[in-house]
């Protein structure tokens, strides 16, 4: 009875702080101030599943395109978001990441809007992860888009064009009704 209750004990005690490490989805300003100074994406990045890391690094992208910065600018910070992303997640994970950061890079029209930006990223994972990375970001976000568009295969399908008016036939000329004395006996 005793070694159960220490059981029950150390679970709980395990929970606990489980829910301690639990990942925090960081605010709008968090963003921003992650935007302007990268390092801070260390922080916000801590405990974050794959999936979660790329919804803060989408986020991130989205604040730097909204910052008031050159092309090059830009570029550069989008870059190092991607080192400081693929850093922070294991090695075991970074295929997951790129295909979860290129999904989530598709579904935000600030984010995948600049093919330069685009671009920028794609180059950042090859040069932290490998072409292998590199490509299946780019597999993620091509097939995303198509997703996206409707295209036919993807998870949202386009309803089916209605057919197009019926054209009207022109009015037969107008038969004139027959006399009393025109018609036959």
């Amino acid at each position: 009875m005793n070694a159960t209750l220490k059981w029950i004990v150390l679970l709980a005690c395990g929970a606990a702080l489980q829910a301690q490490a639990a990942f925090v989805q960081p605010t709008r300003a968090e963003l921003k101030a992650a935007a302007e100074d990268l390092s801070k994406v260390v922080e916000l990045l801590e405990d974050a599943s794959v999936d979660q890391a790329a919804e803060v690094a989408k986020g991130v992208v989205i604040e730097i395109v909204k910052l008031d910065l050159g092309r090059a600018e830009r570029d550069s910070r989008a870059s190092s978001l991607v080192a400081y992303l693929f850093m922070t997640i294991d090695s075991d994970e970074w295929e997951d990441l790129a295909i979860a950061f290129g999904r989530s890079v598709a579904a935000s029209p600030t984010a995948s809007m600049d093919p330069s930006l685009l671009s920028a990223l794609q180059r950042a994972i090859i040069e932290v992860a490998g072409v292998d990375m590199g490509n299946a970001f780019g597999n993620a976000y091509n097939l995303a888009m198509l997703t996206v568009a409707g295209a036919p295969g993807g998870g949202k399908n386009v309803p089916p064009q209605p057919p197009p008016p019926p054209v009207a036939l022109p009015l037969r000329p107008p038969i004139a009704t027959p006399y009393e004395a025109q018609r036959l006996p």
